[in-house]
């Protein structure tokens, strides 16, 4: 779908080969501005999956996570990833944790995003 500028995706059970799905999804919409997603299941692999699309997604400008459980490696992919998001002008991150050095790492991402 070209044309998609949005997917919300609230209280999904996605295993990790729906998020590959999603993720391979993302990275044929070129359109698309924003995503939302609560996925309490979601895994360090489906974590890495979303950050390599996120990669692929230039026009994404908002990104919304709520209540996942991950590790810092996952957290710290994700932060690598909006490095490379150039029309990214939002982050929203709830239920995280988010410890100093993880915080650390996702401000030194945001500080040197295009």
């Amino acid at each position: 779908a070209p044309a998609l500028q949005s997917i919300n995706l609230y209280c999904s059970r996605l295993t990790d080969n729906g998020m590959k799905l999603l993720s391979e999804a993302i990275q044929h919409a070129p359109a698309l501005q924003y995503i939302s997603l609560q996925c309490p299941d979601l895994t360090d692999h489906g974590m890495k999956l979303l950050s390599d699309a996120i990669r692929h997604a230039p026009g994404l400008q908002c990104i919304s996570l709520y209540g996942f459980s991950l590790s810092d490696d996952c957290l710290k992919l994700f932060s690598e990833a909006i490095r490379h998001a150039p029309a990214l002008q939002s982050i929203s991150l709830e239920g995280f944790g988010l410890t100093d050095d993880l915080m650390k790492e996702l401000s030194e991402a945001i500080q040197h995003a295009p």
